[in-house]
């Protein structure tokens, strides 16, 4: 029990001195430190006297607080230094005090775009109201310089003519004329030529080359003799010219009278002439010469030199439309002469009959001749003039040599 008793009193002991311990360092946390001049003043003490040899600097209210060696360029502003705003400078305007001033100071001695750091944003008013910012450029501007209103250019007005400066060609038209497309054109000689025959096509070449296995088919026979057909037509008859939109076709071949292109062929030798082409000069009086690709050349060169020969107004094209039998032919104006062999006499006859006949003879030729285009795709050789342009004596030189 005794021992019990003395171990109770050494626990409180312990505990008793714990918590003093615990409040003394509580009390220690809690206590405010002091500068010394603030304990002096707590005890009643006055602070003692500062030496003569140390000199008091006020700092003023807003600068900041210590010192700084930075020597560069605070921006935008030094630091404890108010900021500078646009409403700050309003108000110090109003109240009298003057305004800031930039406390930075710049050497830049180039161009800012669009202005300098600190300058107030220029502005400029053209005339249609809209601001624009000022610029130096003294060039063009494409499509207009900025601010300026948009230029569109208008139609001319019906009856009068937009100007164009421009000195050169304008492919395929001028602006100005209307739009010309091939599908439009009639017959100019030179496009939708496919119609007829494609002087490009390599297909188009079977009209003028000798595709036959036996050539001795188309030998010269002295006994056949030569055929004259004649187609009659009333004499109101007139054939229509049609153009290249359109197809023509013929109810006998060769071909000598019938519908044909508007544009004449200019006379001479051709590597291929379409019967669409050869028709429109029949009309007018001339004599065609056929001959079929396989045809003996002699006999093709002796009927070439007299049809020459004879007059100016003459055409000489190949043709797929002969027989072997009577592979040559001179055409007339509803009137053809298939030969197999060239008589001289025969031939001679034909041309001086039936040339210069035709719904559309001119009484002078040679005042159409010279200012008419013509169609010229294929032209070999042009045409000599045997007398004049009108032929006023056909195949003279044959009646002198008979």
């Amino acid at each position: 029990m005794f021992i019990w008793q003395y171990f109770t009193l050494v626990c409180l002991w312990f505990a008793s001195n714990e918590a003093k311990s615990i409040k003394k360092s509580h009390v220690n946390l809690l206590e405010p430190t002091f500068d010394l001049d603030e304990k002096l003043g707590r005890m009643g003490i006055p602070p003692p006297d500062i030496s003569n040899d140390v000199q008091r600097v006020q700092v003023p209210l807003g600068a900041a607080p210590g010192i700084d060696n930075w020597q560069g360029k605070w921006f935008p502003h030094v630091p404890g230094e108010p900021q500078a705003t646009k409403e700050s400078y309003k108000m110090s305007t109003t109240v009298g005090v003057p305004p800031l001033e930039s406390t930075t100071k710049d050497n830049w001695q180039g161009k800012w775009f669009p202005q300098a750091p600190g300058a107030p944003h220029l502005v400029i008013q053209n005339k249609s109201g809209n601001s624009t910012t000022k610029d130096n450029w003294h060039g063009k501007w494409f499509p207009q310089a900025p601010g300026e209103p948009h230029l569109i250019s208008k139609k001319p007005m019906v009856g009068k003519k937009s100007e164009d400066t421009w000195p050169g060609k304008w492919f395929p038209q001028d602006p100005k004329e209307p739009h010309k497309s091939k599908q439009n054109i009639c017959d100019d000689g030179k496009s939708n030529l496919a119609v007829d025959f494609d002087p490009t096509d390599i297909r188009d070449s079977l009209n003028y080359l000798c595709i036959s296995s036996n050539r001795t088919l188309y030998q010269p026979n002295l006994t056949r003799e030569a055929i004259l057909t004649e187609h009659f037509l009333p004499s109101a008859y007139l054939p229509p010219a049609k153009c290249l939109n359109e197809p023509i076709s013929y109810s006998h071949l060769p071909a000598t009278n019938g519908p044909y292109r508007p544009m004449p062929a200019e006379y001479g030798t051709y590597t291929y002439l379409p019967p669409q082409r050869y028709l429109r000069n029949l009309a007018e009086g001339a004599i065609v010469m056929l001959y079929h690709p396989c045809a003996f050349s002699g006999q093709v060169k002796q009927l070439q030199d007299i049809l020459s020969g004879c007059l100016y107004r003459y055409l000489i094209t190949p043709s797929q439309t002969l027989s072997p039998e009577r592979p040559l032919a001179l055409l007339a104006w509803s009137r053809s002469l298939e030969m197999s062999v060239v008589d001289r006499r025969v031939a001679a006859d034909f041309i001086q009959k039936h040339a210069k006949r035709g719904p559309l003879a001119p009484e002078e030729m040679s005042r159409v001749v010279d200012k008419r285009q013509t169609y010229k795709e294929g032209l070999l050789t042009e045409a000599h003039l045997v007398t004049t342009a009108d032929d006023y004596e056909v195949c003279g030189y044959l009646q002198e040599e008979m």
